[in-house]
């Protein structure tokens, strides 16, 4: 993981470290190109999401689903 090894980023206040998101994410769209394929997958999951809106889950339920995984798997090796 990057905090790993770069410590120093873990000592920055949460100001700073959403402005340094904010810039990474604009270094990485000034690189990137979406190709047309990522386009209509984008496009097809959108029209998705708003024929369906209620089946999708938020950033913290699938964070939550992936904690109690990570127990239920530790739990079975203990």
């Amino acid at each position: 993981m990057i905090l790993e090894t770069m410590p120093a980023l873990s000592a920055l206040t949460v100001d700073q470290k959403l402005r340094l998101v904010s810039e990474l994410w604009q270094d990485v769209s000034r690189d990137s190109e979406i190709t047309a394929e990522t386009a209509a997958l984008l496009d097809e999951r959108m029209q998705e999401y708003e024929a369906n809106p209620a089946a999708v889950r938020s950033t913290e339920q699938v964070a939550a689903g992936i904690q109690e995984l990570k127990k239920r798997i530790a739990a079975s090796r203990a």
